[in-house]
């Protein structure tokens, strides 16, 4: 159920639940560059170029300016960064639903449908996690659609480094033969299963798959004035190991 979600939309406006880390927020005009607003950090930029692949991402005030062929990779990317990603998206009602929507391995979509089938056949790294309409523009309707980490039906197992030495990606070519993160239980705190895959944003590569709690836990700090409860008592940073550089710089690994 939609209201179980740890990040839903109310009324049009983005909820979350107390833990739960600030989320990405993504706008697709009907023509134009992506629009995205992301959490204030430092090395987004870095981020924008080196992990989702932007040769030049424009800041402008507070949201960057990006082009709309880095849409799938953004989602991609920003759901395992934070754990959910909001997607704001003007469609028209005009154009008609086909098959090529139910087949589309993207999220752009401008169809009858609204979104409401879009992709829905298509494999990929996130899932649609909750969605409603958030204006009515006559010829164009705004829909926010929620993206989330795609689960796991099968058992959760110890992750034994079955992506080592793998460098992280976020296009599709580039995971077509990883397992999902939500195959394993979280290697950090062991008590959950994982959700999103973790790297190592000094050398590039995989290193374990994560719960969000744990994927977040340095970036804020887990201290009640940030909304987050306090961390497992079994975390367990062990899994920086996966990084094949780790041990050789003799030095950490950027979280």
């Amino acid at each position: 159920m939609t209201d179980d979600l740890p990040v839903r939309m109310i009324d049009g406006r983005v909820v979350t639940k107390p833990g739960v880390g600030p989320v990405a927020m993504v706008w697709l005009p009907v023509d134009g560059q992506v629009i995205a607003k992301i959490p204030p950090r430092k090395g987004n930029r870095r981020w924008l170029h080196e992990t989702v692949g932007i040769r030049s991402p424009e800041f402008n005030g507070d949201r960057w300016n990006l082009p709309r062929s880095s849409l799938v990779r953004l989602i991609t990317a920003a759901v395992d960064r934070y754990g959910f990603i909001v997607l704001y998206r003007d469609m028209s009602r005009l154009s008609k639903c086909t098959r090529a929507c139910l087949e589309a391995t993207g999220v752009e979509c401008h169809c009858s449908c609204l979104g409401a089938h879009h992709g829905q056949d298509a494999a990929s790294w996130f899932k649609r996690a909750g969605n409603a309409v958030v204006a009515d523009r006559g010829e164009w309707t705004r829909t926010a659609v929620v993206y989330g980490a795609r689960g796991s039906d099968a058992n959760a197992t110890v992750y034994d480094g079955q992506l080592a030495g793998e460098r992280y990606r976020v296009d599709r070519e580039g995971r077509r033969n990883w397992p999902t993160a939500a195959d394993f239980m979280c290697a950090s705190c062991a008590t959950v299963r994982a959700s999103v895959w973790d790297h190592c944003h000094t050398h590039g590569f995989v290193r374990a798959p994560l719960c969000n709690r744990c994927n977040t836990r340095y970036w804020l700090g887990w201290r009640p004035r940030h909304g987050r409860t306090t961390h497992s008592r079994n975390l367990d940073e062990s899994y920086y190991r996966w990084c094949p550089k780790h041990i050789d710089t003799r030095r950490r690994c950027s979280a």
